[in-house]
């Protein structure tokens, strides 16, 4: 799908802070005199603006127009740093939606877990009963760490699509990537250190970086093309961080990927200043293209990335499978899989390993991707068709999920509590962020049945909005 308009005039804005041509503090070119260079109308300059102040880069002053913004702040010492702010509503909220995602009453819009339509439940149950009438005592047996060698072979075949030559004695099982992400962040840190986050990101991380009491320095993630390199390295310069997570395929919740010449820049700013990249890829086999992208891992002349991923989104959310490749910090990964966990059910993972031989996982991939893809389509034009003006959408490549920014007058908290009172799920922004900049962003995900029934529940969304505005 071809990128509108106005994504691409704020693109190529953004890309002239970056050079240089408008420094920090200066004003940019007014609404009027950029839509007569560019040929386009006042609205669409407009819209460009407001997703540019949406990012962060430019800030709206009244009669005096739009001023370049200075994202990162200056460090004092190491005692400045920003550390995670604890917003009242999140951890309620999160809780809230965990239990909404089980209630089969509500159009599950908000949890990112694939319907069981999209999951291949008839083969897994075919590979469950086969292992309990050969071997019965297996429901009650565990894995001790590492995990299942059967299955961290197929892992290790698997690996192969992402551009990663590896051994099963390189991957620890895990208790889904949650977990292998905790222990990915235990290794290379302690209380205190500093971490780089994309924002927004996926809400476990933060709450993740909370419980380890570590600090965060949020770094801008664009639905089209993912961190901004250019703002992490700025935090680098300025900041010990020890680790970067990052989310390169499909991210949650913009859905954006890294461009190879981006993955390549990260990898080298990273191993410059010596900290290490979490790479979550629990979206990677999801993205639409044939070919899947490489991984940050791929790059085997960087040693400083730890993989993080599951087969949560693709095959089994409640089996919890999933797995991490540490590198150098393997050994510690494994150490702290033992005392945390001890073991990972052998039946689910020996049943999933099953369903790997079999070859059936790649059939069950391509048609899950068209059925995503058709989804979105059909999702993006319902939004835009029954949405207010000014709205933007993501257009993300692969996985299945969507980022909307709405019109700054509408409290996407405010929406989500009235979309519920209908019986509709969303997930607000303010959850993917350590501090309140996304409460006019929501996100949904569209791994669910399309038919009468979710079409009118993207109207209905819709309808709260205009009400919304209606009541300002």
């Amino acid at each position: 799908m071809e990128q509108p308009l106005y994504e691409k005039i704020a693109n190529q804005i953004e890309q002239q802070i970056l050079d240089g041509v408008f420094l920090s503090g200066t004003k940019i070119t007014s609404v009027r005199k950029c839509s007569s260079q560019l040929n386009v109308s006042v609205a669409t300059i407009l819209q460009a603006y407001s997703l540019l102040e949406d990012r962060g880069v430019i800030k709206a002053q009244p009669q005096k127009g739009y001023y370049v913004q200075n994202i990162l702040p200056s460090p004092k010492s190491a005692e400045t740093l920003p550390s995670p702010i604890k917003i009242d509503t999140v951890p309620t909220l999160i809780n809230k939606l965990l239990h909404t995602s089980q209630d089969d009453s509500i159009i599950q819009f908000g949890a990112a877990i694939p319907e069981g339509q999209f999951l291949p439940i008839r083969q897994l149950q075919r590979s469950v009963g086969r292992l309990m009438r050969l071997e019965p005592e297996i429901c009650a047996a565990y894995e001790f760490t590492p995990g299942a060698l059967s299955l961290r072979r197929q892992i290790a075949i698997r690996m192969l699509d992402s551009g990663c030559k590896i051994q099963p004695s390189d991957i620890t099982i895990t208790l889904g990537c949650q977990n292998a992400i905790m222990h990915a962040l235990q290794a290379v840190t302690k209380a205190g250190d500093t971490v780089a986050v994309e924002t927004p990101t996926y809400h476990g991380i933060l709450q993740a970086i909370d419980v380890l009491n570590l600090q965060a320095i949020e770094v801008p993630c664009h639905p089209n093309s993912g961190i901004d390199l250019q703002h992490l390295e700025t935090a680098l310069n300025n900041w010990d961080v020890k680790a970067c997570l990052v989310t390169p395929n499909n991210q949650n919740p913009t859905g954006s990927s890294l461009a190879k010449a981006s993955r390549e820049k990260l990898l080298q700013i990273c191993h410059q200043h010596n900290t290490t990249i979490i790479e979550d890829d629990v979206y990677g086999e999801l993205s639409y293209e044939n070919k899947r992208e490489n991984s940050l891992l791929s790059y085997t002349e960087y040693k400083n990335v730890i993989y993080c991923s599951s087969f949560s989104k693709s095959i089994a959310p409640g089996f919890r499978v999933g797995w991490i490749i540490g590198g150098l910090q393997q050994e510690r990964i494994e150490h702290y899989a033992s005392v945390q966990s001890l073991a990972i059910p052998t039946l689910t993972q020996r049943a999933i390993a099953n369903f790997l031989e079999n070859g059936a996982y790649d059939r069950h991939l391509r048609k899950t991707r068209q059925a995503y893809e058709e989804n979105l389509h059909r999702c993006r034009a319902l939004i835009s068709k029954y949405f207010p003006e000014g709205t933007t959408i993501s257009s993300p490549s692969g996985g299945f999920l969507l980022w909307i920014t709405l019109p700054k007058d509408i409290n996407a908290l405010e929406l989500h509590k009235r979309a519920l009172s209908e019986g509709i799920g969303t997930i607000p922004g303010l959850v993917f962020s350590i501090t309140p900049k996304f409460t006019h962003h929501l996100r949904i995900s569209y791994a669910i049945s399309w038919n009468n029934r979710t079409d009118t529940a993207i109207k209905k969304i819709g309808e709260l909005c205009q009400t919304q505005q209606q009541e300002k």
